[in-house]
């Protein structure tokens, strides 16, 4: 026999059509399926303070001082003295964020599965990741310590973070943010604990609630994952914190918008401001996006380093 015809060329003889223009060897689908990436977003676990333009290049917040107990006073005394209220304060300052994708106008016309939309998409989507960054770059500047940098995640480091900060009248709940590398040492641990003490494994509710990077709850602590935690020195640095001991920011674009034009607007809210820029020379079309945020340590003693080695 002889001129069977073959999609592909093969051994002996016969047409093959994708080497003839008959058939092509791929095409695309129209599914478009997410590559794996750490889309761990840590907003959960600060407090978000509203940003006031009011004129000034920073935002004080002020911190209310502690109370104290009343004095005895005898009988017709008077008060002694009076009482000091010494306040404090934290100070935040906007930086602009940015990145850009820029995009050839071939890519449409070749009916390109990757348009505009999904371009705009994954700059919305990295909002998170910046935030989650921005919050980790912060724990190795935390006063106190636990664990260390030659030993393992284990079950004793987790309750010496906890006992750190109940030591500083650190009131809970409380929110442990570790490297998966711990997450992992830590929950191997747990399989020797025994008792009526359990691992909360997180469900889809709580993941929806509590976003991406939520691995579930111990002892009322709720402990998150990222691969964003810093290594530094041959240790991870994770954290322990109450709530109040993060802070973060967002300035809102839409204040700007008239000086950008609409024109130029590709899409905004009260966070990002994704512009576009046409290029005609090489046919092409940028998108940038932006935004201007600020993540501090608001109070050092309501969080705690919670250190394993690498």
């Amino acid at each position: 026999m002889a001129n069977e015809i073959f999609g592909s060329a093969v051994a002996g003889g016969g047409t093959g059509l994708a080497a003839t223009g008959g058939m092509v060897e791929s095409v695309l689908s129209d599914l478009i399926v997410q590559a794996v990436y750490d889309a761990t977003d840590l907003t959960a676990v600060m407090t978000r303070i509203p940003w006031e333009a009011r004129g000034g290049l920073a935002l004080d917040v002020t911190i209310d001082p502690a109370p104290g107990a009343f004095a005895a006073v005898a009988e017709g005394a008077d008060v002694a003295a009076n009482s000091a209220y010494t306040t404090s304060k934290f100070s935040m300052t906007l930086a602009r964020k940015a990145r850009r994708y820029q995009w050839s106008d071939l890519i449409g016309m070749d009916g390109g599965k990757i348009q505009l939309p999904e371009v705009a998409n994954k700059l919305v989507q990295g909002i998170s990741l910046t935030m989650t960054d921005a919050l980790t770059a912060l724990f190795p500047a935390v006063a106190g310590s636990v664990g260390s940098a030659s030993l393992a995640m284990s079950v004793d480091a987790f309750y010496d973070a906890c006992f750190a900060l109940n030591s500083n009248a650190a009131n809970g709940p409380y929110k442990m943010v570790l490297h998966p590398t711990q997450i992992n040492e830590f929950r191997s641990g747990l399989r020797s604990e025994s008792g009526a003490v359990q691992w909360h494994e997180s469900t889809f509710e709580t993941l929806r609630s509590k976003g991406p990077g939520y691995q579930g709850e111990f002892q009322g602590v709720e402990v998150y994952s990222t691969s964003g935690v810093t290594n530094a020195g041959g240790a991870y640095i994770g954290a322990i914190m109450a709530d109040g001991a993060f802070a973060y920011t967002f300035g809102d674009p839409r204040q700007i918008s008239g000086a950008v034009g609409t024109d130029n607007i590709y899409f905004i809210n009260e966070i990002i401001l994704v512009e576009k820029l046409r290029h005609a020379l090489s046919s092409s079309t940028t998108l940038v996006g932006n935004i201007w945020t600020s993540v501090v340590e608001a109070q050092d003693a309501l969080a705690c380093r919670v250190l394993s080695t690498t």
